[in-house]
């Protein structure tokens, strides 16, 4: 219901300068949104509206609670609302391209090992559309895309390189992409499918060893990074600062405290989601 409120309140609006916007399309698209561009932007429109006007109802009051009068606050509430209305259009503009960035990490996160069942669906003989069956039971973007594969060949008679072309379109992973036009192409040309994806799995695999050495070197840096500078540095500014406390007077343990159990623990914290989401598994 909101998707229409906002169209009928901003669609005649937007519809001229749609073509301004094609790269958010092309985001959008591959973010596997339901919405069209319209209706995206235009629920992006009604948003930033009521942004906007709750925005200044509650500056409007804030401002004069805390500054003891309504002297400045409309202006202040008008800033507050302008501010907090681009930001919220901000945010709609970039989330495709954020949502789209996840999808093809976990893409090519899994792509190896998908491609590795599919060449082995392949070498029993199997038809494409099998192929894909069997992929649509996997977890993630590729089996969600297997699935409306395998549900546009089964249930609405499209034929399977039209199938595959119209995913290839959508996914925001090049490989992936690649993947199922090689595909489209070996199957158009009445090329050996099992050769095409024994290759791909090679190549794919080839690629995932090269992202965990690189991983592994990554590790090892800031292994080091973490040891020389948070942990011999901490435990170095703790002795010096004991031996010095007592001939330039006054007391540095507040300091040693904070830097003990607060600085540490939360630099260790840091580091390890900092490792975690440069895995490759994760």
């Amino acid at each position: 219901m909101l998707k229409e409120w906002s169209v009928s309140l901003f669609g005649s609006i937007l519809t001229p300068y749609l073509d301004s916007f094609d790269p958010l399309d092309v985001k959008l698209k591959s973010s596997m949104s339901s919405y069209t561009l319209k209706e995206y932007l235009s629920l992006a429109l009604f948003s930033v509206l009521v942004v906007f006007m709750v925005s200044m109802v509650a500056g409007s009051f804030v401002v004069t609670v805390v500054t003891g009068g309504a002297l400045f606050s409309y202006t202040f509430s008008i800033i507050i609302s302008f501010l907090m209305s681009g930001a919220a259009f901000i945010m709609f503009y970039y989330y495709p391209s954020i949502r789209s960035k996840s999808l093809q990490t976990q893409i090519e996160r899994d792509l190896p090992f998908a491609v590795a069942s599919m060449s082995a669906s392949a070498s029993s003989g199997s038809h494409p559309v099998e192929i894909f069956n069997i992929l649509s039971l996997r977890k993630g973007v590729i089996g969600d895309d297997s699935r409306r594969i395998y549900r546009d060949v089964k249930m609405f008679g499209t034929d399977i390189s039209s199938a595959m072309v119209k995913v290839a379109n959508r996914t925001p992973s090049l490989a992936w992409s690649e993947l199922l036009w090689g595909m489209v192409s070996t199957i158009t040309t009445g090329g050996d499918l099992y050769k095409y994806l024994s290759d791909k799995t090679r190549d794919s695999m080839q690629q995932y060893r090269r992202m965990l050495e690189s991983y592994s070197n990554q590790i090892n840096f800031y292994t080091e990074i973490y040891i020389t500078l948070i942990i011999v540095g901490t435990l170095f500014f703790i002795v010096l600062s004991s031996v010095m406390s007592p001939l330039v007077g006054g007391s540095i343990l507040l300091v040693q405290t904070f830097l003990v159990f607060f600085f540490v623990p939360l630099t260790s914290v840091g580091f390890i989601i900092l490792l975690k989401g440069l895995s490759p598994l994760s």
